[in-house]
């Protein structure tokens, strides 16, 4: 199975610099009928020696977009897997909205830069008619399970008319009331979906139970459409850290 790490390369001088350098802007994750919205993935490997200094860095950065009148900054760290410790930050990518430029503090890239081994940045395009009662920013629960499904080149447009015309659509039936779905579209590889899904206790299971919810025999034919699709795929499991991150008011 491949990772994230295969998809975001490492360069951490580049990809600070599109960390720390934003735009003011006001949107939800994803807009229905409105196109997708742009959103910056943030993936850090911290320093084992360092993670207070960059849990300090992240928290006065997420301050300072705050204060800066950004939607929204939301940091988790990684519980399970390879390069820990991790983090991830979502933000708004503000390079697809044509807005100014926020000039960013110099001191708090430093900061971050000292206490990372490396970070890499991809923009999703996280699709609003993929997802369940996703227009709404705040997290929905302290774990968030992320699903990566990559396709091959050929497959991306099937794969995301099997998602909107069957997948969600089952899920929703099913009773699954809240799922954020995205497509990395610059700084890794292009034919990555991800899922999004929350929960307020650690997801044994991976997120939620599709089964369950849609039937053993229908949750069979749609693990092997999918399957049909896709070239490789990894779950993750990240906790929210709701005292390094915010969300302005709707």
């Amino acid at each position: 199975m491949k990772s994230l790490q295969c998809f975001c390369a490492p360069v951490v001088r580049a990809s600070l610099a599109a960390f720390l350098t934003v735009t003011a802007a006001s949107t939800l994750w994803a807009q229905e009928d409105q196109g997708p919205a742009m959103i910056s993935a943030i993936l850090i490997d911290v320093k084992s020696d360092s993670v207070a200094e960059f849990e300090a860095a992240a928290a006065d950065f997420s301050a300072a977009q705050e204060a800066a009148g950004r939607p929204f900054v939301h940091v988790y760290q990684r519980i399970r897997g390879d390069n820990l410790p991790g983090f991830v930050v979502f933000t708004l990518d503000g390079a697809y909205n044509g807005l100014p430029q926020l000039q960013p503090d110099p001191s708090i890239g430093n900061r971050i830069g000292n206490a990372v081994n490396s970070v890499s940045v991809v923009t999703v395009a996280a699709y609003g008619e993929l997802g369940i009662d996703s227009g709404n920013m705040a997290p929905g629960g302290e774990f968030l399970t992320t699903r990566v499904r990559i396709t091959s080149p050929s497959n991306q447009q099937a794969y995301f008319d099997w998602h909107e015309n069957e997948f969600t659509p089952a899920l929703r039936e099913g009773g699954v009331t809240d799922l954020r779905v995205g497509r990395v579209i610059a700084g890794g590889n292009t034919n990555t979906f991800l899922r999004w899904s929350y929960s307020d206790t650690f997801p044994a299971s991976g997120g939620p139970n599709v089964a369950e919810a849609v039937g053993q025999r229908e949750f069979q034919r749609l693990l092997e459409g999918e399957a049909n699709l896709i070239v490789a795929s990894e779950d993750y499991i990240l906790r929210f850290r709701e005292e390094l991150s915010f969300t302005a008011e709707q």
